[in-house]
């Protein structure tokens, strides 16, 4: 895993309750995993949204299937 070094700004408080916590050297790791529960949080609600829209439409796509697979079934006269 590559490491990028970043230049953060955050409120006095808020380092003064992260270093209270974590340490004076545990900054980086509360961030890091303060980032990747966002992170997680962020994506699991993006692909909610796709699996509430594909099951929206689940059973319409169910019906279209079925009525395109008995033409593609059907017995034609040439």
């Amino acid at each position: 895993m590559s490491i990028t070094r970043l230049n953060i700004t955050l409120p006095t408080h808020i380092v003064d309750d992260v270093k209270a916590l974590y340490g004076p050297r545990g900054i980086s790791q509360f961030l890091e995993e303060a980032a990747a529960e966002k992170l997680a949080a962020l994506k699991k609600s993006a692909y909610q949204g796709l699996i509430e829209g594909y099951q929206a439409t689940a059973e319409e796509t169910v019906e279209v299937l079925k009525k395109f697979e008995n033409v593609v079934t059907e017995k034609r006269d040439v």
